[in-house]
């Protein structure tokens, strides 16, 4: 999947989850349904998962790969909000634009698997 990235906003971090400006979404990418109001950006094996709020100007992707995803935000800034009560990351606002979700990985005997958070 291509992507070019935008040089003119900042990269976003939260905890084990990466936002990277992209100048646009793939085409190839497919759209993700919200879950209970939300869509999950990253899950956590603890349930407390990286979030951004359902509206109508927020748009989540699959990359159709288990580290990467896209999120398109149009008009109003979103925030990316983090689940948990206690040593949770701070929220992060995300400008409006489109966005590479990079999910942080460490090696296993199996292979490749997502950071825990």
């Amino acid at each position: 999947m291509k992507f070019d990235f935008d040089p003119s906003r900042k990269a976003i971090p939260q905890g084990d989850v990466y936002l990277i400006p992209i100048m646009s979404i793939p085409a190839e990418a497919s759209a993700i349904e919200p879950e209970k109001g939300q869509f999950i950006v990253t899950h956590s094996e603890t349930g407390h998962h990286h979030v951004v709020m359902e509206r109508p100007t927020v748009k989540m992707f699959s990359a159709m790969d288990t580290f990467r995803g896209f999120l398109l935000v149009e008009g109003e800034p979103a925030t990316l909000e983090h689940l948990r009560e206690h040593h949770t990351h701070a929220p992060q606002e995300i400008p409006a634009g489109a966005w590479l979700i990079q999910r942080q990985r460490q090696p296993s005997p199996e292979g490749w698997q997502r950071a825990a958070d």
